[in-house]
């Protein structure tokens, strides 16, 4: 294997930190739905639209996943007497509200988007029971079945529990292989399924909105021998190409924003590359100082945790330039001042909102933190590579440094990017407005290391 090469080196490090919080990142998507539009008060409402005023009592739903990568769902709705007299004695209103029941109930299924066939029903006393088929609600990867049956790939927060049991069963032959409880609330009770070889079942009252699976999650069936790895491949496969479209749609254009944006720091970089640095570096540092203190004053705000963590940039950056500027004197030394800088970000956003976009103060939320401010703490070596000394510039050490910033911005913006559903409409312009903060933030910054490094020559 060929060694790095000396460009590759100064940059692995900051790389290596975005790679790590682009791993861990997963956003929680805005509003829960219900598990089963077809049970509970859902099917109330739909009987009702449709004439039959209905009280349900008592609802399951059972999903079968079939090796075709389809399911059927049978869901069983105990009503009022009277309902059911009505429904059994009209058959033409029966099958009326069982079809409106699987194709426009507020809940799972999602709809008419979702493919369904084979919609039957009928009514065994008070019981009043649906059945039907859903294709295409779960595919084969690596030899294993991933079922998408509590997954969308749209906009969702999680499943609210409208049945009284909720099953999944996998196909014949087969054992869930990975651990649904990841993305579940396990301070509800009620969250947690019992798993019972290829049987997964919630069992508790209807919840006054409350969510019970906190996130989208695949369940996976296969060999009960099966690896945890394994199963988490077949996860990561099933999920890439959402992925990658929401990479396409909502990184890639802020990306090209923020390359262009480059433009206009190296311009004003080279212009404003004399003066005294430690003037500047005063500044800069005071202007940390007192970005972090409003910040943790600022709780009520809007993520205040975002301009602490560019407050802490400052902080560290300007205190460094004042106390050690030889660390700025070198692109090499420069990175590692960006490192110390993006991770003072990452603990300091971090402390100060701790539950925005992460799960609490953990090293996943302090490395995604850290991530997205990376953009902003590279711009002392972004400067010195584009505007430093002449002698020291040269065609490939410009093109490096421009390529090195747009590349770490794109992987942070993918921070930013939920892995398996898609993300809010007005993330493009959180993302874009990243774009514009991270350039004009780092001005300065690019500023202060030229001027210290010419005031070393």
């Amino acid at each position: 294997m060929a060694p790095m090469s000396p460009v590759a080196r100064q940059w692995a490090p900051l790389i290596a930190l975005v790679v790590l919080a682009v791993a861990g990142t997963a956003m929680a998507s805005p509003s829960p739905d219900n598990v089963c539009g077809a049970c509970g008060d859902a099917f109330e409402d739909v009987a009702s639209e449709q004439g039959v005023p209905v009280d349900v009592t008592h609802s399951t739903a059972t999903v079968f996943i079939h090796e075709n990568g389809s399911v059927t769902w049978v869901v069983i709705n105990r009503v009022n007497q009277s309902a059911a007299d009505q429904l059994a004695e009209s058959p033409a209103a029966l099958h009326r509200v069982a079809w409106a029941a699987t194709t426009e109930g507020y809940g799972h299924p999602a709809g008419t988007r979702v493919p369904r066939t084979s919609v039957t029903a009928s009514v065994d006393g008070r019981n009043v029971t649906l059945r039907f088929r859903e294709r295409a609600a779960s595919e084969s990867r690596l030899g294993l079945t991933v079922a998408g049956t509590l997954h969308r790939g749209s906009v969702r927060g999680g499943w609210l529990l409208n049945a009284d049991r909720f099953t999944v069963v996998g196909p014949p032959g087969t054992e869930l292989v990975n651990e649904p409880s990841e993305t579940i609330d396990v301070g509800d009770p009620a969250a947690v399924p019992d798993v019972d070889g290829r049987r997964v079942t919630w069992t508790g009252p209807e919840t006054d909105w409350g969510q019970f699976v906190s996130e989208n999650v695949y369940l996976v069936y296969g060999p009960a021998d099966t690896s945890e790895y394994h199963a988490d491949a077949a996860v990561a496969l099933a999920t890439a190409p959402l992925w990658l479209e929401n990479v396409k749609l909502f990184v890639l254009p802020p990306t090209a924003v923020y390359g262009v944006l480059l433009l206009g720091v190296v311009a004003a970089t080279r212009r404003c590359r004399t003066g005294d640095p430690r003037r500047l570096a005063g500044i800069i540092a005071g202007l940390g100082l007192v970005g972090i203190v409003v910040a943790a004053v600022a709780q009520t705000s809007y993520e205040p945790g975002w301009y602490g963590g560019l407050a802490a940039i400052y902080l560290v950056t300007g205190t460094i330039a004042l106390r050690r500027p030889d660390r700025l004197g070198s692109v090499r030394g420069a990175l590692e001042v960006a490192v110390v800088a993006a991770l003072g970000a990452g603990l300091v956003a971090t402390a100060i909102e701790p539950v925005v976009w992460t799960d609490g103060g953990s090293a996943r939320a302090v490395l995604e933190q850290t991530a997205y401010h990376i953009p902003v703490a590279i711009a002392p070596a972004f400067g010195l590579t584009v505007a430093g000394p002449r002698s020291a510039r040269t065609p490939r050490s410009v093109a490096s440094g421009f390529c090195g910033a747009v590349f770490l911005f794109s992987l942070a913006a993918t921070v930013r990017v939920p892995v398996a559903t898609r993300p809010f409409g007005p993330l493009i312009v959180i993302v874009g407005v990243g774009a514009v903060v991270s350039a004009l933030a780092a001005v300065p910054l690019a500023v202060l290391a030229v001027r210290v490094r010419s005031g070393d020559e």
